[in-house]
């Protein structure tokens, strides 16, 4: 029997017990195969070898953290293994599967990536990010894949009330910086930023530090506006690499970040990474977010234009236009 890193398992399948530590705030164990001997074995990030485990039902399901070997016998001592992180259930709204989860139950999920230590990423989409996966396969495969794909817009909270299966509340990615980065600093996740204009990206991780103090800062890299050269390329992912850290977030426009992901996801190692866009500038404070009031009625977009027209008023424009056009799509596929 083989196991996949990615392709959870019923524990019933399994020729050998699974366990997990009962206390929750040690990691989850990361499991590895041993290509000489071809069986399982355990490695658990934790001082205390004595540690007790919990025998996981066996309707459980599983998921290796890594590539793992045959498992040729239950001769052998029963092997440590994280849960598997199961998606949530999801709903489409436009042509992305959104996970139907809220604040709370995306930062639990979230935690349980990073705790699996598969290279895996996250995405907020609104409605600019639904028009560009219409208008770009590549970006529509992407986002399939992701471990979570989040609700950050008005129109898709409400579109999807019109579904079997509605969507709890929009998972801003200006809200998601912060919260996420509470939770990193609370279980000691190091965190990494990547992007944004020249001192963004330091002056967002210094903001963050000041609100959570115990937050780890595995490092801060602001790439140049332009093509990279191969070698720029490969330093730039080796220092990532070389800071070892559990989260990474990226602002580089969409979809250029989108594809800086897939791109090097596999070779950063990274358990989680997510493209936040201007949520470093909310952070460091170079732009305001608009009232909890209009964000609730969707206008955070006229907020934004009214203080940068020259760049977002084009950019709401096509999205209003992609808006008005998937409306009238869906209404006349309703009626005929």
């Amino acid at each position: 029997m083989s196991l996949q890193n990615r392709s959870p398992i019923r524990v019933s399948e399994l020729p050998v017990p699974v366990y997990v530590p009962r206390t929750p705030s040690y990691p989850i164990a990361k499991v590895y195969g041993d290509s000489s001997q071809e069986f399982m074995q355990t490695v658990i990030d934790s001082p205390d070898a004595k540690m007790e485990h919990a025998e996981l039902p066996s309707d459980e399901y599983v998921q290796c953290s890594e590539d793992v070997g045959e498992l040729l016998s239950s001769q052998y001592e029963p092997v440590l293994i994280g849960p598997a992180c199961l998606p949530p259930p999801t709903t489409q709204v436009w042509g992305i599967e959104f996970h139907i989860v809220n604040m709370e139950q995306t930062l639990d999920h979230l935690e349980q990536v990073i705790r699996s230590k598969v290279p895996s990423y996250a995405i907020t989409a609104n409605l600019n990010y639904a028009m560009l996966c219409a208008q770009h396969p590549r970006l529509a495969a992407f986002t399939e894949k992701a471990a979570l794909t989040l609700c950050d817009g008005m129109p898709i909270l409400w579109r999807s009330r019109l579904n079997a299966t509605k969507l709890p509340e929009r998972v801003a990615g200006a809200d998601l910086i912060f919260r996420l980065t509470e939770r990193c600093a609370a279980k000691k996740f190091r965190v990494y930023f990547y992007g944004a204009s020249e001192g963004v990206a330091e002056k967002a991780a210094k903001s963050l530090r000041k609100h959570y103090p115990s937050l780890i800062i595995a490092g801060v890299q602001c790439p140049p506006f332009r093509t990279c050269s191969p070698e720029e390329v490969r330093c730039q992912i080796e220092s990532i690499k070389k800071a070892k850290p559990d989260l990474l977030f990226v602002a580089l426009g969409q979809p250029k970040g989108e594809y800086w992901i897939e791109d090097h996801l596999d070779d950063l190692g990274v358990p989680l990474t997510i493209q936040l866009g201007a949520s470093f500038d909310f952070v460091a404070g170079n732009s305001k977010r608009a009232p909890k009031l209009l964000q609730n009625f969707g206008l955070e977009w006229l907020h934004r234009t009214l203080f940068d027209p020259k760049r977002l008023a084009p950019r709401y424009f096509s999205n209003l236009m992609f808006l008005l056009k998937t409306v009238r799509r869906e209404l006349i596929e309703k009626l005929s």
